[in-house]
């Protein structure tokens, strides 16, 4: 791997904040238990900076990604393979991670055009992780 394949593989920006979030779920067994059969890619998309986070759940192992959000063909479905993609400002990313936004607020905001949505169906499940997130309090 050259030296700048590694440095995007960095977890930078916006993706340290939702790892280091996230943390705590990598060696929590009852997240791998739920999760345990379950294979899924969140893209998550703070429009207000330059990098966006990749949430991998492959069968009870949780990794972040970051990648850069400029230009949006970077983002799209094809190029990445995601099953959700959640784009809203990191304000609202970070009081959804700590459980400080509601389900329906977050509709609200999906209402007015402030947060956009794709595999809302997938998406339970990252709803669920971050349930799992607050059960550890």
């Amino acid at each position: 791997m050259s030296e700048n394949e590694t440095d995007m593989k960095k977890v930078r920006g916006f993706a340290g904040i939702i790892d280091n979030a996230l943390t705590p779920l990598k060696t929590n067994l009852k997240f791998q238990t739920k999760f345990g059969k379950k294979s899924l890619k969140f893209l998550l998309n703070a429009n207000n900076v330059n990098f966006a986070a990749i949430i991998t759940i492959d069968h009870g192992l949780l990794e972040v990604e970051s990648i850069k959000n400029k230009p949006p063909e970077n983002l799209k479905k094809k190029k990445i393979g995601w099953d959700g993609y959640l784009e809203m400002d990191t304000q609202t990313f970070l009081r959804m991670a700590m459980n400080r936004i509601s389900l329906l607020g977050v509709a609200k905001k999906w209402l007015t055009g402030n947060v956009k949505m794709k595999g809302i169906l997938k998406l339970l499940n990252l709803l669920k992780m971050f349930n799992s997130l607050a059960e550890l309090d």
